[in-house]
């Protein structure tokens, strides 16, 4: 039995946030992440989706708030690549580097348009991925029993419906969904995975011959290149990479230079520090003497107000007695006005006046006019303590000036010598800075030149795969029946190994191509139980048949929620599915749960390096955490309570 090797492995999942980057590593073989609800969990999957082409993305309020690009790290046939997509903006092109995550600075990237409305700089991301997994770009008719029938491409995308169960799919009746034309196309996709399409040889004609065409493109570009280099005598890589930790050393011996420069005249100036300690003694007089005038200033203009108020009070209090010494006496019933001569009754004016008492009034104006002798006396007082308080200020100042004059003048011969010396090395510094900036362009140049190179040697692979498909298709076509035998053995023995009830009369539908158990078709199948378990083990019946046949797919997957239904729905209540069927065929046994992880567990051991499956679930079976925890790349809880368990995928959601 040959073992093939997987077109897709997904490396590194990243999240470029505000605050920081949130990495979700993966390993080929078996991947879990599993934990509390609403943390994240489906949202990896969801990201791994988008970056592979998705037309949206759903996301939790925390990756929205923290997070605004994903990256994904992927091997395409042993191929490193990093992906790249803003994750608000699902129409902007996808930009793709051929190198690691933390290598993308040292490469250009190329740019393809994430769907077939508008074409990208460099083609369109679904033809990308195909091209680089080696799987044909094939068209079908739309409705294939009609003749004239409008021909469409089949993409990437087709193929990913069978390499990602979402957690709504998992056991759903429609697994696929209502709509027929996609169904359709869908059919037509399973061939094109299992080389059982009629065109499949003329398409694999077509794919060596436009590989042999793209070859020939690429040399020429390759020579182009070379030519270029050779002119502007731009070295190799070692070369450039030898001149760039050069430059790098010069630039951190002169980085050493100038802080031991820097030191020197900090060492140098210390002799100096009575004279700082001056400088600073006397800013503080200053600023305190400043205090305390503004305070004393504040002072007297409160006092000045005040003298003023008492000077109106006693013109009031004279006006007053004036008034009184003209008044007549009281037998008089009525009198002129001493100011307008008018007759007022005399009666009429005693009552206006409620004292009229002139020694009263006497009495409280010798009382303010003490006050005001002492206001004037202390208002005396704060002019003097202001005008000492100016005095010792200016006396300050212009001590300042000569120390800080004498200061500087000190501190230049000691500086001085240095400056040339510092100036120099700071000028050597920004010629190197512009250096490595020119050679970082030169070595993405030949980092691009060595990347057209690794073009043309995996289309000569690529060229001599597609022959030998070509051969072995002509000599020994598979059959659909042929493929759905290998199916429907794989499915039975998961179902068999599992532990559900009664497994026979195990097929796969030639209308549909899915399940047929006990002879009841997938969609007819009652129990929920049995269609989530019938669900997983054909995805993984497909990954497997991959394993160890030359197909188109990629033998990667991933399940969202793997056992919905099983062992958990009467916690769950969850729809599409008969509770009295799902007992019946004891899909509450935590045995199947225990057993659905063991055959996980099972495939890893037997072709680990092989194929990629990423799990999403509530929780892991407790009896086999110790076996399980090898491959558990994220645990998530609400609630962390040991190093090895985080808050949630965005895992700063609370600082």
């Amino acid at each position: 039995m040959k073992i093939k090797t997987p077109k897709l492995i997904v490396n590194h999942l990243i999240i470029k946030g505000h605050r920081k980057d949130y990495f979700v590593p993966f390993q080929p073989g078996l991947n879990i992440i599993y934990g509390d609800s609403d943390t994240g969990k489906s949202s990896v999957l969801n990201l791994v989706n988008y970056c592979l082409g998705a037309n949206k993305l759903e996301l939790y309020s925390e990756i929205e708030i923290a997070g605004n690009v994903a990256l994904l790290e992927i091997e395409l046939r042993g191929k490193v690549y990093t992906i790249r997509r803003d994750i608000f903006d699902a129409k902007a092109e996808i930009e793709v580097f051929r190198s690691a995550f933390e290598n993308i600075e040292e490469v250009f990237p190329q740019y393809y348009s994430p769907n077939y409305s508008n074409e990208g700089y460099d083609g369109y991301f679904s033809e990308f991925l195909l091209k680089n997994m080696n799987i044909p770009i094939t068209k079908v008719k739309q409705a294939p029993s009609k003749e004239d029938s409008k021909m469409i491409t089949l993409s990437f995308r087709d193929i990913f419906k069978y390499l990602y169960l979402d957690q709504d799919q998992v056991g759903n009746k429609r697994i696929f969904g209502d709509n027929f034309s996609r169904i359709v196309k869908l059919r037509e996709t399973f061939k094109l995975m299992n080389n059982v399409l009629d065109s499949n040889i003329t398409e694999l004609q077509q794919a060596i011959s436009e590989k042999s065409s793209t070859r020939k493109e690429f040399n020429k570009k390759n020579l182009s290149i070379t030519s270029f280099l050779r002119e502007t005598k731009i070295g190799s890589l070692k070369e450039l990479d030898e001149r760039r930790r050069s430059i790098q050393e010069s630039l951190e011996d002169y980085t050493e230079i100038i802080k031991k420069i820097d030191k020197e005249i900090s060492a140098d100036s210390e002799n100096f520090n009575s004279f700082r300690q001056n400088i600073f003694k006397i800013e503080r007089a200053v600023k305190s003497n400043g205090r305390e005038k503004n305070r004393l200033e504040f002072e007297l203009r409160n006092n000045v107000l005040l003298q003023g108020e008492y000077t109106n009070d006693l013109k009031k209090m004279a006006a007053s007695i004036e008034a009184i010494k003209r008044l007549p006496e009281h037998g008089i019933q009525n009198t002129s006005c001493p100011v307008c001569e008018q007759e007022m009754s005399l009666e009429d004016l005693s009552k206006k006046f409620s004292n009229n008492d002139r020694e009263v009034i006497k009495t409280e104006i010798s009382a303010l006019n003490r006050r005001k002798k002492d206001l004037i006396q202390i208002g005396e007082k704060l002019r003097v303590q202001i005008q000492f308080l100016s005095e010792a200020i200016e006396k300050h100042i212009n001590e300042l000036d000569e120390l800080r004059f004498e200061f500087d003048k000190q501190t230049e011969k000691i500086v001085t010598p240095y400056i040339g010396q510092r100036d120099q090395i700071s000028s050597n510094i920004g010629g190197l800075n512009s250096d490595l900036k020119n050679l970082q362009h030169f070595y993405k140049i030949r980092k691009q030149q060595e990347s057209i190179e690794l073009e043309i040697m995996t289309l000569d692979e690529d060229i001599l795969i597609l022959e030998e498909n070509l051969k072995n298709l002509k000599e020994n076509a598979p059959s659909l029946d042929k493929i759905f035998y290998s199916l429907k053995t794989n499915l039975a023995s998961f179902l068999t190994y599992v532990g559900m009830k009664n497994v026979k009369n195990v097929k796969i539908s030639d209308k549909t191509f899915l399940p047929i158990i006990r002879n009841k078709p997938y969609e007819e199948l009652t129990s929920g139980g049995v269609r989530n378990l019938a669900s997983v083990g054909y995805f993984l019946s497909l990954m497997e048949y991959a394993i160890t046949n030359p197909v188109n797919y990629p033998s990667f997957l991933m399940v969202d929620t793997i056992a919905k239904y099983i062992g958990k729905t009467s916690d769950k209540k969850l729809p599409e599915t008969n509770i009295e069927e799902d007992r019946k065929e004891g899909m509450n046994d935590v045995d199947k749960y225990e057993n659905l992880y063991k055959y996980l567990l099972n495939l890893h051991d037997r072709y680990s390096e092989s194929f990629q499956l990423i799990i999403v679930d509530n929780d892991i079976p407790y009896k086999l955490s110790e076996e399980l925890g090898p491959f558990i790349r994220k645990h998530f809880s609400t609630n962390p309570t040991s190093i090895y368990s985080e808050i949630g995928l965005i895992d700063d959601a609370n600082q």
